[in-house]
């Protein structure tokens, strides 16, 4: 009687453990790993102030916005070099050290374009400070004009930019 006691306690544990096991796991996941899309379909007006997180290279963040967790984000009209690319690292670490040393970091929605990129990124103007964090990239010549269409908010300033430049 006491040994078939202690097997039912035993496996009401291990079935216990794994239960809480499946769920932190998804839970964990989910808020840690997976960056969340917003709400669709997001206010175009609006600025949403966010927090930097990491950055994959030089034109893809992953933000924290409050109400709507974590985005990964593509910043919409410039392309820095990729992974095997020469000067991938120094766009990289401008980024990271631009994003890293804001005070404020606002993402502005494009009215024009599309919300999300192929790859399901959020497409964003990223201000740092009041300051376009694209035309610091093509000003410091870390990225190039790219995927940009004349109608979009700040194409004619980003072309100014890279003329002068």
């Amino acid at each position: 009687m006491k040994k078939r006691k202690y097997i039912y306690y035993r496996i009401r544990y291990a079935l216990a453990v794994i239960i809480a096991t499946i769920i932190l796991t998804g839970v964990f996941r989910k808020i840690i790993f997976r960056p969340e899309a917003p709400i669709k379909p997001y206010d175009y007006t609006k600025k949403y102030l966010a927090f930097y997180q990491y950055n994959y290279d030089g034109d893809t963040a992953v933000f924290y916005v409050e109400d709507l967790g974590k985005l990964e984000v593509r910043f919409i009209g410039v392309d820095t070099p990729e992974k095997e690319e020469e000067g991938y690292d120094e766009a990289r670490g401008f980024t990271n050290r631009k994003l890293s040393d804001a005070l404020k970091i606002i993402l502005e929605m494009e009215p024009h374009g599309d919300q999300y990129d192929r790859y399901g990124r959020l497409l964003a103007w990223v201000w740092i400070d009041d300051e376009l964090l694209q035309a610091k990239l093509i000003e410091n010549r870390y990225a190039k004009i790219r995927y940009l269409e004349d109608d979009y908010l700040y194409a004619d300033y980003l072309y100014s930019i890279n003329v002068t430049k």
